[in-house]
C-alpha cells in the first residue's frame, strides 16, 4: 500500500507540473524580465550584469529623473543639474554643463562627497565623434573613448571633453551642480538599490 500512495503522489506531481508548464506558456510567462537594449545591455564589469529591466530618464527641461522596471514607472524625482545647461549640450571640461545623450551606469561609489554616487559613461561614442571632429581630442583619445563604451567600461574622464558625470545625493533645492545629476539622499538609496552597472541612462529634453 505504501509503494502505491508514493506512486500517486508522484504522479499527481507530474501531472501538477505539466498544467503548470503548460499555463505559463499559453500566458507566455516566462520567469524572466524583459530583455534590455540600448546601451549597456549586456554590461557586468566589476558588478552583477544589470539584467532587471532598469531604466533611468532624465529631463533637462522639466528637471526631473524617471525610474522605471521593464517600462513601468516607479517614480519620478526632482533633480539639479549643472548651472549652464540651459546653454546647450556639454562640449568641453569645466564648461558646467550636463551632458544630453544615451549612456549606462560605468562605476557605483558607496564612498562618494556627495553620499552615493553612480557613474555615467559620458564622453561616449557620439560626444567623441564631435569633439575629434572640432580638434578637441586627438586619434588616441577618441579611440579610447569608442573602445571604453564598445566594451561597456568606463570611458576616461580626463580628455578635453570632460568627464565624472554623476547621479549623486545631496542635492541643495534650487541649487546646480557642476554638470552631474544631483538627487535627495533618500532618492539616492532608491536609485542605488535599483542600478546595477550597465543600467541605461538617457539625458533628454
Amino acid at each position: 500500500m505504501r509503494r502505491k500512495s508514493n506512486g500517486c503522489k508522484l504522479w499527481k506531481r507530474l501531472v501538477s507540473g505539466v498544467l503548470i508548464f503548460a499555463m505559463a506558456m499559453l500566458l507566455n510567462i516566462t520567469g524572466y524580465a524583459n530583455p534590455i537594449v540600448g546601451p549597456g545591455a549586456n554590461i557586468g564589469a566589476g558588478n552583477r550584469e544589470s539584467t532587471n529591466g532598469v531604466t533611468i530618464y532624465v529631463s533637462k527641461r522639466m528637471k526631473t529623473l524617471s525610474l522605471k522596471q521593464n517600462g513601468v514607472l516607479i517614480s519620478e524625482y526632482p533633480v539639479s543639474l549643472g548651472k549652464s545647461s540651459a546653454e546647450g549640450n556639454k562640449k568641453v571640461e569645466g564648461d558646467l554643463r550636463t551632458p544630453s545623450g544615451e549612456f549606462y551606469v560605468c562605476t557605483r561609489n558607496d564612498k562618494s562627497v556627495a553620499y552615493l554616487s553612480l557613474g555615467l559613461s559620458y564622453p561616449g561614442i557620439k560626444d567623441a565623434e564631435r569633439g575629434y571632429a572640432d580638434g578637441i581630442i586627438t586619434k588616441a583619445q577618441y579611440d579610447e573613448i569608442v573602445n571604453a563604451n564598445l566594451e561597456g567600461k568606463q570611458p576616461p574622464w580626463d580628455t578635453p571633453l570632460g568627464g565624472a558625470i554623476m547621479i549623486h545625493g545631496c542635492r541643495v533645492p534650487g541649487g546646480d551642480t557642476h554638470g552631474c545629476v544631483a538627487v535627495d539622499n533618500d532618492v539616492m538609496d532608491v536609485l542605488w538599490s535599483y542600478c546595477n552597472l550597465g543600467v541605461p541612462v538617457t539625458i533628454g529634453p
